[in-house]
């Protein structure tokens, strides 16, 4: 298989994207999908094994594009970062989640939101065990918590939204008072 060239994964994505609207991804066939994208079959199959392969290579794409975008300096500024990262990339968020995807998705986003979240402070005191939940648990979370606010329609301002999360995990993390022992 040959490497397709950015403009024929856009055309491609892009005709997908058009598709998932009106109709379910398993039920967009190749003849459909080529003639939308203005891409000839021989194009496709050079290029691609299957629909399938154009999701893949834009969810490896929006995974490197991440890492190369957000960094960790504190967590509000994390978070932000992360929140703003998804804003921009909503439509093709959207697409690979109308086509089943968000498991890859998340899978592939977690990866580099582990490797960022081990960069804590926090983290650094655990034991690796207990840093492989606590990075688990943060970064599964916080990408649901992004997801759904793009599925909703992005009701408040992303700074908002961060805003919300940083707080709300600082509270998480507040000593809990001891109980008194009764007798």
């Amino acid at each position: 298989m040959a490497t397709p060239t950015n403009l024929t994964q856009e055309s491609l994505f892009g005709a997908i994207a058009r598709l998932i609207n009106k109709k379910s991804f398993s039920d967009i066939s190749v003849s459909e999908l080529t003639r939308v994208a203005g891409i000839s079959r021989p194009t496709f199959y050079r290029h691609y094994h299957n629909i399938m392969d154009i999701l893949t290579v834009a969810l490896t794409s929006l995974q490197q594009d991440f890492q190369a975008t957000v960094t960790f300096h504190d967590n509000y500024q994390y978070i932000l970062q992360t929140i703003l990262f998804f804003q921009h990339h909503h439509t093709t968020v959207q697409v690979l989640l109308q086509a089943g995807q968000e498991t890859a998705l998340q899978q592939k986003v977690a990866t580099t939101m582990a490797e960022l979240s081990y960069q804590k402070n926090s983290v650094a005191a655990l034991s690796d065990l207990e840093a492989q939940y606590y990075v688990t648990y943060h970064t599964t979370g916080l990408l649901s918590v992004i997801l759904d606010w793009i599925n909703n329609g992005q009701p408040e301002s992303p700074e908002a939204l961060a805003r919300f999360l940083n707080d709300n995990s600082r509270q998480f993390y507040k000593p809990m008072p001891k109980k008194s022992e009764e007798g």
